[in-house]
């Protein structure tokens, strides 16, 4: 029997990978939808908060609160970047608000969604090519300095470090795995290695034989094993 689920492909990448690069470059070559700040965009009006605070915290489970007491504690108030919105939003109704409006983006069609623990939220309700995109560190300061603007290599660590455990703790409290288990994923790539022209072809190929053979034989959606590059 076919199976009529939408097809996804989602990339889970570290900061400096080139992984939404990668997840453009994908979109564009195979006709899918490009899903990422949209559906922070979207919800943020469903929250009827501004947009840029929810920005700010994207990925992250550490509450606006937590951060103001951090700073005040550490002496740096100035760390904070913008004053509480006159609405605050907790973390779980942030991450209620996104799941909803992934769920029904994801609805519509192929697409092809960086982060936002899609390989675990979309699981049975697609079919998927979850993808882990990695690099090694020398290459990740690189581009975090050329594409983030980090004023040198020690800043450009820092933000590494921070946006890895972020997005480490977030994978954990929402799908309850740890981002760097590969079980979760169906091909992982290591950018700084194999280029972004060549993962680009290796996922396009991949996701074109599966959707060539989808009549016949659906997909696998999730990741048992996924194979490293």
């Amino acid at each position: 029997m076919p199976d009529d689920r939408p097809f996804h492909i989602t990339i889970a990448r570290q900061l400096g990978s080139g992984g939404s690069y990668l997840a453009q470059r994908l979109a564009h070559r195979l006709g899918f939808v490009y899903l990422d700040h949209q559906i922070l965009e979207q919800a943020a009006r469903e929250l009827d908060v501004n947009g840029s605070e929810l920005v700010r915290r994207e990925e992250r489970t550490q509450s606006f609160w937590t951060q103001l007491l951090h700073a005040f504690a550490t002496g740096c108030p100035e760390d904070i970047q913008s004053p509480p919105p006159l609405r605050l939003v907790s973390d779980d109704e942030l991450i209620a608000a996104e799941h909803r409006v992934l769920l029904k983006l994801a609805a519509r069609g192929s697409c092809i969604i960086v982060g936002r623990c899609a390989f675990h939220r979309l699981k049975g309700r697609a079919r998927l090519i979850n993808i882990f995109v990695h690099a090694q560190r020398g290459f990740r300061i690189g581009r975090v300095m050329q594409v983030y603007h980090a004023p040198d290599p020690k800043a450009a660590e820092q933000m590494i470090d921070r946006t890895d455990n972020e997005r480490r703790r977030y994978v954990q409290k929402i799908c309850g795995v740890s981002w760097y288990d590969l079980r979760n994923f169906d091909l992982t790539l290591d950018i700084s290695r194999i280029g972004l022209a060549a993962a680009e072809d290796v996922i396009a190929a991949m996701a074109e034989r599966l959707m060539e053979q989808a009549d016949e034989v659906p997909p696998r959606a999730g990741g048992q094993g996924g194979a490293s590059i």
